[in-house]
């Protein structure tokens, strides 16, 4: 008599409670990707968020003074993720009082801990010597190649970022 009640159990155990499980987990998703509608992630690092296309990834910008580097990491949709990118550097554009134009260059990390590479990282880093007003600036990212896809001409503006609430 132990062997099928041990059957049933193992039965009962192995079909689960009858829930679809799937139909569980959309149902506390809190938003449906297919509608076009803005919402709000939290960047990682407490840092400015720039969204590319229509929040296909993000670039978030954490300003570390004492290291004097911007740093430029390169994230998912959703920035929960890191995304690695082959681009070995990216230019931003930024309008100078005089009237000339600071072409301000990120330069490709290497992190021994993630394994990263230039031309296989994440991040990136700027001087913040090269710029006049490091606190508040407008520019344009000049161009940024991700997984296949090109964003171009994309307004920065530091420290508001592009990310609507």
């Amino acid at each position: 008599m132990k062997i099928p009640l041990l059957i049933f159990l193992t039965l009962f155990y192995v079909s689960g409670c009858g829930t679809d499980h799937n139909q569980l987990k959309s149902e506390n998703h809190s938003h449906d990707h297919s509608e076009h509608h803005a919402h709000h992630h939290e960047p990682p690092h407490g840092g400015t968020v720039f969204r590319l296309g229509d929040e296909l990834y993000h670039l978030e910008w954490v300003k570390d003074t004492e290291a004097g580097i911007m740093r430029c990491y390169v994230l998912d949709g959703h920035m929960e993720n890191f995304v690695r990118i082959q681009q070995k550097a990216f230019e931003v554009s930024i309008p100078q009082a005089d009237s000339d134009l600071l072409i301000w260059i990120f330069n490709a990390v290497e992190n021994r801990a993630t394994g990263e590479k230039v031309g296989d990282t994440s991040e990136f880093h700027a001087s913040l010597s090269e710029l006049t007003d490091q606190n508040k600036f407008e520019g344009k990212l000049l161009k940024v190649h991700i997984r296949g896809q090109e964003f171009e001409n994309i307004d920065i503006k530091f420290p508001e970022g592009n990310e609507t609430h």
